[in-house]
Parts: structure tokens; sequence; C-alpha cells
């Protein structure tokens, strides 16, 4: 009797499977975004409507906040893996011991103007009157240093902390006297207010950082993923310096703000996904001291260790360094 082998059979249909496994493509990751709403954040925005985040084998959700801090609100409680944020939400993170790391910098520049009618004519004319601002964000930071740089105390105005979405609204209708805060609340505060408003300008006073946060669990168990991500931006980037026309359209469209209007502030940005953690460990050390100087957290809170807070693996590996 001739006996059959299966073995070749078998091997045959076993390099068969993984040459379909090989050809087929990978499963894209999904992934859910966090993203302010503020031209500041542009390479997010651009990642979204040129669809770079699937070109890195993503699949997106991206969801929208009112600020950077609610990002972070969401990041922590576990609905978003990767978001923007200003860095003192992150500083405020840390001194409350929460596993939140900026892996990256969109562009560091100064975010702020004091929006206020026109019949105040400096800082100082702020004394007594209704403040607008988003509490422990950076323009929380700014407000105090813009007080003190007119010989003010927040205990000077009455400061009211609000979604920054109520900000044009309520200096409308006389809720405010004035708010601190970004683009495109700026130009929308200018455009609706009739010639009645102008905004107030403090060069070099702060210079903020528009940041990419996650937590320190989504760098451990998914590095690839955060990979991935950060490589998006960087070709977001590209498209914002080679392509401003283009970067400006989708921002705006963003922002619900004209591309006319928004290539009138444009230069306020310096667009550049990097990370100088030298600098940025500085000012968050600087950001955190100021914190506790003003007993806006708990008596028993120390300076954390920022080397940590700020991590450059990821952005390093995106960049194939």
């Amino acid at each position: 009797m001739t006996s059959f082998s299966f073995r070749p059979l078998r091997s045959f249909f076993a390099a068969t499977v993984l040459a379909l496994a090989a050809a087929a493509p990978a499963a894209a990751q999904d992934i859910v975004i966090g993203e302010g709403q503020s031209a500041s954040w542009g390479q997010f925005y651009v990642a979204d409507s040129q669809k770079l985040w699937e070109k890195q084998g993503l699949n997106p959700k991206a969801v929208t906040f009112p600020s950077g801090r609610l990002v972070l609100d969401a990041l922590v409680g576990g609905g978003v893996a990767i978001g923007t944020a200003a860095e003192t939400p992150v500083v405020f993170a840390a001194l409350n011991g929460l596993p939140v790391r900026i892996i990256g910098t969109l562009n560091r520049h100064e975010p702020f103007d004091v929006v206020t009618s026109k019949d105040i004519t400096s800082i100082a004319g702020l004394k007594g009157k209704k403040v607008g601002y988003s509490q422990g964000t950076n323009a929380h930071y700014y407000l105090l240093k813009a007080l003190e740089s007119a010989g003010l105390k927040l205990s000077d105005v009455t400061a009211v902390s609000l979604t920054p979405s109520d900000f044009v609204t309520s200096l409308d209708n006389g809720a405010l006297d004035a708010f601190v805060w970004t683009e495109p609340h700026i130009s929308k505060a200018l455009s609706v207010g009739g010639g009645r408003f102008h905004a107030l300008k403090t060069p070099g006073l702060y210079f903020g950082y528009s940041a990419i946060i996650t937590l320190q669990s989504t760098i451990d168990e998914k590095p690839e993923l955060v990979t991935k991500a950060l490589k998006a931006l960087i070709e977001a980037d590209k498209v914002v310096k080679t392509d401003p026309e283009a970067a400006i359209a989708i921002v705006s469209e963003k922002i619900k703000l004209s591309p006319e209007t928004t290539k009138g502030f444009w230069d306020r940005f310096n667009f550049q996904v990097a990370l100088d953690k030298p600098q940025l460990v500085a000012d968050l050390k600087t950001q955190a001291q100021w914190a506790i100087d003003n007993k806006l957290v708990r008596p028993d809170a120390a300076i954390p260790d920022f080397d940590k807070v700020v991590v450059d693996a990821p952005l390093r590996a995106a960049q194939g360094e």
C-alpha cells in the first residue's frame, strides 16, 4: 500500500497563509483625539482635514473642547488618548500627582490680549472691574502677571471664571468688563462689539506653549500609537509651513472665522512641532512655584519632577532619531 503524507500540503497552506497575512494591511488603531478650540492648535486641525492620522494607520475620532484644560480633564478621565493643552493645566495636574505628560509642542507664542471696552485704556484701568478668565489655565497665570505689571492683585478686580465660549457674549451683554483669552475669541469680540471693544496688548509679558499631551500609561502601553500620532502632526506641520493659505482655510473653518480674519493674526503663531525640554521644564517649575506661592494648590504640594512630566523619547522616535 502506498502511504500519502499531508506534510507537503500543510507546508504549502502554511506558507500561503503567511504570505496573505503579510500582504494584508494592518488594522488601523483606534484613537480618540481631544482638541481645544483655538487657532494655536492648527496642526491638529490640518491632520484632521487632510486625513494625516489615517495615513499613519490610525482610525481617529476628534472631539472638540472649549479649552485645553477640559481636554486634559478628559484625558485623565480616559475619554481621549492624546490631546492639546497649554502648559499651565499640566502644571496643576503634576502638582496633584496626575500622570499627564507633554510629548511635544506645536508653537510657543504670546497668546493673550485683554479684551475690554475702549474706555479702559490700560491694565491699571481694570481695577474694580469684572474680568473673565478660565481658572487653572495659562490665562489664569497670564492674568495675574498682567495685573502685577500694573501694580494690581487679583483681589483688585472681580475675577470671574467662565467657560471660554461664554466670554464674548458676557462682554457684549455687560456681564463682564473685560476678558483674557486667545484667538478666535479676541477677533469675535471685536467684531460683535460694533467698535465698542479693543484689545490691550502686553508685549513680552508672557510666552505660552501649545502642548501635545498624553498619559504615561499610553506612552508605556501604546508606544506605536503615540509615535504614529506624532508623525501625523509632523506632516501637518509641514503643510502649515509650505501651504499657509490651505492651513488658514482649514483653521478658519474649525474656529468659525473668515480666512481674512484668521490671516490677520496668523503671524502671531510660531508653528513648529518640537520639544525644547530644558526650557519647558524650567518654565513649568516657575509656574509651579507661582501656584504654590499664590496658594492655588493644597498646602503640602511640592515642586514635581518635571523631567518626568516632559517626555521627549516619543517625538525623537517619530522624527526617526
